[in-house]
Order: structure tokens, then sequence, then C-alpha cells
């Protein structure tokens, strides 16, 4: 199955966000996966999602590994750019669905690895403390798309939790005087 659309949104009543990841199976019917994120769980997916990204730069441009973070803070950029250009994150999510493969109920996330491999999407696997979890390839800009429907979340639930971007911190030039 093909990654569809992914819904990114703060449920107040719960106090987590709730993952929604469509995907068309073979008949062309959509399937639906649902996970819960808690503040705990983001906290800790957040740097881990963002050293696989760096890593993934590192896999496939070995000469920019030195540069990573700013590479992923540029790829960011540019991905949403291209999101938002499209209209993407203004389409309506699509609520057709046929089927829910690990059921309607939302998994709790309480793990999450990412697997990478040169020339290939990161794959980021969510999983329960028990049973099954579900696994997604992300191309690197639906990777970053995810990463900004992420971060508008956080900041809808007022969790405190700064999801910044690597190399963040050269963005500003710094003005020097000479004497």
């Amino acid at each position: 199955m093909e990654l569809h659309q992914i819904q990114v949104a703060y449920q107040a009543a719960e106090d987590r966000i709730l993952c929604r990841a469509s995907f068309r199976a073979e008949d062309g019917s959509l399937q639906e996966v649902r996970s819960w994120l808690t503040r705990r769980m983001v906290k800790a997916l957040w740097p881990a999602m963002l050293e696989a990204m760096e890593q993934q730069v590192g896999l496939d441009n070995p000469q920019a590994a030195h540069a990573s973070g700013h590479v992923v803070e540029m790829e960011h950029y540019a991905s949403v750019a291209a999101i938002r250009d499209s209209g993407s994150f203004n389409a309506a999510y699509e609520d057709d669905i046929r089927g829910f493969p690990i059921g309607e109920t939302p998994i709790l996330v309480t793990n999450a690895n990412f697997n990478l491999a040169a020339g290939q999407p990161i794959r980021m696997n969510l999983a329960p403390a028990d049973g099954s979890g579900v696994e997604f390839a992300l191309p690197q800009q639906v990777l970053h798309g995810f990463s900004s429907l992420l971060q508008e979340a956080v900041k809808s639930a007022e969790w405190d939790l700064d999801l910044a971007l690597p190399g963040g911190e050269l963005a500003a030039p710094v003005s020097r005087a000479l004497n």
C-alpha cells in the first residue's frame, strides 16, 4: 500500500495528538491507520526523527554529511513550500475509509524506530507497548510535511515543546564590525 494522506491534529479531550494515515489498497479503496502521540512520545520522537533525517543526508550525499543539519533545514523549507504551493496542506482529509488494518481504535504509540538505507525513503515504525504497530515509508517531502504538521499540532496543544530544526542556530547572519 502506498501512503495517500496524513492528518496530524491535537485532540484536547484526550490531550494527545491523533495521527491518521490513509493508504490506497490494491482495489483502490482507502485504508486507514490511527495512532495517538502523547507529549512524552513527541518529546522523544522529534530528536530521533531529526537524527534520522541528518543520517539520511550522510547516506545519500556523503560529501554533505558535515553540514547535514543545515541540509535538513533547507530541505524542510523547500519541501514545506512545495507542499503549500501544491495546495496539499489545504486539502480536506478524505474520510471515505473502507478498512482499518490495525483496528479503528488508535494505537497508543510508545516506541518509534527509523530504518535508513541510501537512496531509499526513511521508514518510520510506530508501535504500542503490546501488539501491532505500523511502518511508513516517508519520502523526503512527505517526512518534512509530517514534521510541519507535528509542529503545528504541538503549538495547538500548548505543550511547551520546542520542535526546532537542526541548523537553526546559523539561520540569522551574525553582524561584525572591523575597527
